[in-house]
């Protein structure tokens, strides 16, 4: 079946349902996979439609979306219409709430059937009646196990009873009843005899599966309308792991409404700014998730779809930003607390957080300096400070001696995922062997750009932080810190020739000569002379090096590995770092042109408003002719078109709301009041109503030049 459109459900628990490759959205149930947290579970469960035992054949004619729920109507063509309404609720259910309904003249016998195929290992199944539940270990994405237990039910009222199971050989992906063990035998569904856990066969065979259902029949009569609802619940349930969410509100179940209380209202002259925004408030919907599980131990924000459906740490400094703009601070707190909560006895930072075990080895540099304090001017509160300090104190000091322990003030990147930029001549180049690497463990030596400046910006936002908590001789630590490697990245990373900061090969101690995107991270710190900022836009602003028609692109055209296909050693690889476009680098050198243009710099503001022009229209859909704005990681940056071919397009992971309010809305947030401070041209009317600062919440609109800020 042909999908007419791709979409998500989410109810902010640790379910989500954003298929990468849907085969089956519109037909009824959940039959593509679901994600819990990090765990691919498929097919979460089938719905078939039997008439007095014979599988009717539904088609969909009607999709529309309201509430964060989709709503589905079917048909049989002989009468007999189906309405779905599909969501994942709040404390991770998958719900089908179903109105069928009879024109023919005829009473119609309707049989639902609700089943799912399950692997035969593990734990024996229990059929309990009008249930049944499975109690795994599942992998998730890092092959760490977590125990899950789900509850297949129809709990609208009385009358559904369990199948009997079958572990069977055979079957197919296709979701049609006539392929399972009760087909064939015959129009009377076979029920166990009673209450208990299924017996395994003995040998299990590799090749068998697990049948699972159960069903409810109604007669059904002309005008009448029978309403049921099916769904999974989803426990995470076992050793030192019992996660009980609440119920939610009948009239909200997935939080959508609660959500939107919480969301600030934004309309703007321009639409596609408009679609934008909403569409990322829309993703913090479904990418929030609760604390209560494992390691979960604040809220926070995973960052996409899919193998994404995680909390990672590279993104987290990003999703912070997003995240800031909700009324609701607990997840922006949350997720740096959850890292720092998390830090590892000796210091460092975990790169993802897993429900039940930290990685080991993974870990990323990340703009985690930036985050807190965007976090601190508009969310100010020392809980938080307090909670995290001490351990970005622990991370700053594991920095300090496991990856400069030299102690030269630049900060040493060791394999070609540290960074999150994979696959790029940064590292090809000072070890030819560096893109073979599958694992995080220490492969080279780059004294890295983006890992330098990330541990400047944290060392000397944590000066600031200890100072204002009466931490003297800390304070103290941090201030010294920040300069040496202040003066260190102004000395040795700096290329006259080029215009850009480089990494540098500590064997060698010269610059790598590669012209990457990350050499223009500088830009929104006090690291960058006014000398080098005209050269540096210069070279920004070179067609020949990063100034594509969709910039800017993670290493310049001149590099010999620059590909805007993300070809590399001829494959199309799936998160490349050797010239697309990524969203997140953008978002950082469009904050590093806003740092020059508040300070007067009438180039850097035409780059700017040039840059932030074409990256919304990157954005907005416009160039896919869709409706729904686009959410990648990375786009080709001479066409602005993302690789749907690898598709996860729920991706969050850039601050794109941060960037957006900044320049479009010509408003900053300093010194605990919203300041009108314009740096691009053109911006366009728009109003802005529930803006949250501190405890407060203010609308900031504009009509024309005017600009009026006041209390909400």
């Amino acid at each position: 079946m042909i999908q007419t459109q791709k979409f998500a459900l989410g109810g902010g628990g640790y379910v989500l349902y954003a298929p990468d490759f849907p085969s089956s959205q519109t037909t009824p149930g959940f039959a593509d996979e679901v994600h819990l947290y990090d765990i691919a579970f498929k097919p979460m469960f089938y719905l078939s439609f039997l008439d007095n035992g014979v599988p009717l054949q539904l088609t969909c004619t009607k999709l529309e979306f309201g509430d964060g729920a989709a709503k589905l109507t079917f048909t049989d063509g002989k009468g007999l219409t189906v309405t779905e309404e599909r969501m994942v609720t709040t404390d991770d259910r998958c719900v089908s709430a179903l109105k069928i309904e009879s024109s023919s003249k005829e009473e119609r016998s309707i049989s639902v059937v609700q089943w799912t195929v399950i692997d035969v290992q593990g734990e024996a199944p229990s059929l309990e009646g009008d249930s049944f539940r499975v109690r795994r270990s599942l992998n998730g994405a890092d092959g760490t196990s977590t125990p899950v237990e789900i509850i297949w039910s129809s709990p609208s009222s009385k009358g559904a009873k369990c199948l009997q199971g079958f572990h069977a050989e055979g079957g197919s992906e296709l979701g049609d009843f006539r392929e399972t063990p009760w087909y064939d035998l015959g129009p009377e569904f076979v029920t166990p005899r009673a209450k208990r856990a299924m017996q395994k066969p003995s040998p299990i065979l590799a090749t068998a599966r697990c049948y699972l259902g159960l069903y409810r029949t109604d007669t059904v009569k002309s005008g009448s309308k029978v309403e049921h609802r099916f769904e999974a619940n989803v426990v995470f349930k076992g050793s030192g792991l019992n996660y009980r969410p609440r119920r939610p509100d009948p009239k909200d179940e997935n939080g959508y409404l609660a959500h939107l209380s919480k969301t600030p209202k934004f309309q703007c002259e321009s639409k596609e700014i408009e679609r934008v925004v909403q569409h990322r408030f829309q993703l913090l919907h479904l990418l929030r998730i609760p604390n209560g599980v494992g390691n979960m131990t604040s809220p926070a924000v995973c960052v996409g779809g899919g193998r994404w459906h995680q909390v990672s740490a590279y993104y987290a400094p990003a999703l912070v930003r997003e995240a800031r703009w909700l009324t609701d601070p607990s997840y922006a707190r949350g997720l740096l607390k959850v890292f720092f909560e998390n830090v590892r006895q000796s210091g460092m930072v975990p790169g993802w957080i897993g429900l039940t075990k930290l990685t080991n080895t993974d870990t990323f540099h990340a703009d985690w300096g930036g985050a807190f304090e965007a976090l601190d001017a508009m969310h100010p509160d020392r809980a938080t400070k307090r909670a995290v300090l001490m351990g970005m104190q622990r991370y700053v000091r594991w920095l300090a001696n496991n990856r400069d322990p030299e102690g030269s003030g630049l900060t040493d990147i060791v394999n070609q995922f540290e960074a999150n930029q994979p696959y790029s001549r940064r590292f090809t180049g000072v070890f030819d062997k560096a893109d073979k690497a599958e694992t995080q463990e220490e492969d080279f030596r780059l004294k890295g750009v983006d890992a330098s400046v990330f541990r400047y910006r944290l060392v000397r936002f944590l000066h600031k932080v200890a100072d204002d908590m009466q931490e003297k001789s800390m304070a103290n630590r941090f201030a010294a810190e920040a300069d040496d490697i202040q003066a260190t990245i102004q000395k040795k990373m700096w290329d006259d020739k080029a215009g850009i900061f480089m990494d540098i090969d500590p064997k060698t101690r010269r610059r790598t000569g590669v012209k990457a995107a990350v050499g223009f991270l500088p830009l929104a710190t006090d690291l960058v002379k006014p000398p080098m900022v005209e050269k540096m836009l210069a070279t920004l602003s070179d067609r020949k090096e990063f100034w594509t028609k969709y910039p800017v692109p993670t290493i310049s055209l001149s590099d010999p590995s620059f590909h805007a296909a993300a070809q590399w050693r001829g494959t199309r690889i799936g998160s490349p770092s050797n010239g697309r476009t990524s969203v997140l680098l953008n978002c950082h050198i469009m904050e590093g042109l806003t740092y020059r243009a508040e300070r007067g710099d009438k180039r850097a503001r035409r780059l700017l408003t040039d840059l932030f022009r074409r990256t919304i229209n990157m954005l907005s859909g416009e160039i896919d002719a869709s409706e729904s704005p686009s959410a990648h990681e990375h786009y080709n940056p001479t066409t602005g078109r993302p690789s749907h071919y690898l598709g996860t397009d729920t991706h969050l992971g850039a601050f794109v709301l941060d960037t957006i309010f900044r320049l479009a809305g010509g408003f900053v947030v300093r010194f605990g009041e919203i300041q009108v401070d314009p740096v691009i041209d053109d911006m366009p009317d728009f109003k802005l109503v529930g803006m949250p600062l501190a405890n407060k919440r203010f609308t900031v609109e504009r009509k024309g030049k005017r600009v009026k800020i006041q209390p909400t």
